[in-house]
């Protein structure tokens, strides 16, 4: 093996790494994309479980404490169902970024796969050549020596 394909060979093995490394974040975006995707599900049951309760509250008598308070908790509801969904938002986002990542790495990877068949194909034609030239020259000395040999 020569030196350049040897550093190829070296660079092939970090591409792999880094592509690795890559696909490991992914899965790791997506299961975090995954878990705040249940915690926005839960916050919109308890966003639900909040309006329905002040809606069965104004069917009743209450005071105005009451009604505050249960306006209240409906709020700080919406706003956590809120807070959440922005989560999602980003952990979606970051889970795009990594898709890109991922196939950034892969097209790395296969561009130095592809200098490496180009290589071994150059080097394989050279080799051709210089057996067909050690063929011709073989002839060309057997064909002399038979004109010199009566």
């Amino acid at each position: 093996m020569t030196n350049k394909q040897k550093r190829i060979q070296k660079v092939i093995a970090h591409r792999e790494k880094e592509l690795d490394q890559r696909v490991v974040e992914l899965g790791k975006a997506r299961l975090e994309a995954e878990r705040v995707e249940s915690a926005v599900d839960l916050e919109r049951k308890k966003l639900e479980q909040a309006s329905a309760e002040r809606d069965r509250m104004a069917e009743r008598t209450m005071s105005a404490r009451e009604w505050r308070e249960a306006n209240e908790w409906l709020a700080s509801r919406e706003l956590s169902h809120l807070a959440v969904t922005r989560e999602l938002e980003k952990a979606a986002a970051r889970v795009e970024t990594s898709k890109g990542q991922v196939l950034v790495a892969r097209r790395a990877l296969k561009g130095v796969e592809m200098v490496e068949e180009r290589l071994k194909s150059a080097e394989l034609r050279a080799e051709e050549r210089a057996d067909q030239r050690l063929q011709d020259e073989l002839a060309r000395s057997n064909v002399a020596r038979a004109k010199g040999k009566p």
